[in-house]
């Protein structure tokens, strides 16, 4: 038999090869359409029947949970008449139900939809489990039959049984999959038909785009893709266009504040070691120098004999530890504000200022921190940045912006700490100071790493108004 259908393949092949180009194009399309529409029709009738043997379940499992809560009473009352009546009511209700029954502790049948005669190997298929919902699939002559076990009040009554059959539904689910496969056909057939002519129109622009993200995945963002179209396609182009400038601006962003970090971290380090350097002079020329003097003037002492001469070096000697004292105070005072640490935020700041102001006679600043903030602790992370941000704004203030007056609000508000700096000085060119100032760049990643923010606003001639927010976390 093997042998004998070589030669009408033979014959079909010859005449194939005789027919004309366009019935060639179009068999072998026919024939690929049809030889990839069998594994979609397989999965949609398998991916449909999962779904559909889900939703029966499903179904029998509400149907049990609502006859489970009806049964109750009637169960307590013993009411069997009424047990039946409701168990057939939910078989009318829903022609998918099969049958019902409720079977107690002891695993006795006492209510049940077969009128027949109730078959006891039912018991037998889906074991009674009070402590959780219990469902299987039953083979029978009619199709499957889900059979769903719910306990009646946690299993203390017993439960109920639902079996609900799949054949309805397995009809309508074959009916479906049919019209899903005539439509499949005719949509195949009309794709045959336009994808011949309109493969070059789609693919060409799309072969550019892929190229175009070949070149961006390597790194290289200077590529734009000339699609003149107002279609998808043509959406598509334009959006990727803005990708790569977006790309291409957040890279050099990324690099800019690369450089700016390491330079920050550089500066940072060096400014560590200067003080470092200067803490250390002047350890050594105050107040070394000075507990050397008051040493020498202590050894002194002991060949003194007249007790005025004795009194009036132990008052020198008392000036010079007051001065050694201070000298200390000072040092700890610029390492870290004792206040800062006693008082708190406001005192701190308002400290500072009025060291500013006490020292210059030209320049002032104010100060108002609302009243829900003054008697407020923060965390101490909170409180040492947002001193320093303030710190850092007044010595530019002071140092660049030739302003004669500083105005600083602070406050509180829906769990945030709000500070605006403004000052009345000369201003400058925000875009093009910010990337080369440190110090400026320093205030703002204070901000972010407390997870808030922080913004300048400046024009040369209008001064300056630094605006930042840090969230307000309670110490």
């Amino acid at each position: 038999m093997g042998l004998s259908l070589l030669p009408s393949a033979a014959s079909i092949l010859k005449n194939f090869y005789n027919i004309s180009l366009r019935i060639k194009v179009i068999s072998l399309v026919i024939f690929a359409t049809l030889l990839l529409g069998l594994p979609v029709i397989y999965f949609v009738n398998k991916d449909f029947s999962l779904q559909n043997n889900m939703q029966l379940k499903l179904m029998s499992l509400a149907i049990g949970k609502q006859l489970s809560s009806q049964s109750v009473n009637y169960i307590l009352e013993d009411n069997i008449y009424a047990l039946d009546k409701l168990l057939k009511s939910s078989i009318k209700s829903d022609p998918d139900v099969v049958y019902v029954f409720i079977e107690n502790r002891k695993g006795e049948v006492i209510a049940s939809t077969f009128d027949g005669g109730f078959p006891a190997v039912l018991l037998k298929v889906n074991r009674f489990n009070p402590k959780k919902l219990s469902a299987v699939s039953i083979k029978t002559n009619d199709g499957l039959v889900y059979d769903t076990a719910v306990p009646i009040l946690r299993g203390r009554l017993g439960l109920i049984r639902v079996g609900i059959s799949n054949k309805r539904s397995s009809l309508l689910l074959y009916s479906l999959i049919r019209s899903i496969i005539i439509v499949m056909i005719f949509a195949a057939v009309l794709a045959i038909i336009l994808s011949s002519s309109i493969a070059w129109w789609v693919m060409t622009p799309v072969v550019k785009l892929s190229e175009a993200f070949k070149k961006v995945k390597s790194g290289s963002y200077d590529v734009k893709i000339d699609i003149k179209r107002d279609d998808e396609i043509g959406m598509l182009a334009r959006d990727f266009n803005k990708m790569a400038l977006s790309l291409k601006k957040a890279d050099e962003e990324r690099i800019e504040n690369d450089n700016l970090r390491k330079n920050f971290i550089n500066n940072v380090i060096k400014a560590q070691e200067e003080e470092r350097k200067r803490i250390a002079k002047d350890l050594h020329d105050q107040f070394a120098q000075v507990l050397a003097y008051i040493k020498i003037r202590i050894g002194l002492l002991k060949n003194l004999n007249n007790i005025e001469e004795a009194k009036e070096s132990i008052a020198q000697i008392g000036e010079e530890l007051t001065n050694a004292l201070d000298a200390v105070r000072n040092i700890a005072k610029s390492l870290m504000p004792g206040i800062l640490e006693e008082m708190g935020l406001v005192c701190a700041v308002s400290s500072y200022i009025d060291d500013i102001n006490r020292k210059s006679l030209n320049f002032k600043v104010d100060f108002f921190p609302n009243e829900n903030i003054k008697d407020k602790r923060f965390d101490q992370n909170i409180e040492i940045n947002i001193y320093r941000i303030i710190q850092e704004a007044l010595s530019n203030a002071i140092l660049h912006s030739q302003a004669n007056n500083v105005k600083i609000s602070l406050k509180t508000i829906e769990g945030e700490i709000d500070c605006i700096i403004k000052d009345n000085g000369t201003g400058f060119n925000y875009e093009s100071i910010s990337k080369e100032s440190l110090g400026i760049f320093g205030m703002i990643e204070r901000a972010k790493l407390l997870g808030g923010d922080l913004k300048i606003k400046s024009q040369t001639g209008r001064g300056t108004e630094i605006n930042f927010y840090v969230p307000a976390e309670l110490k």
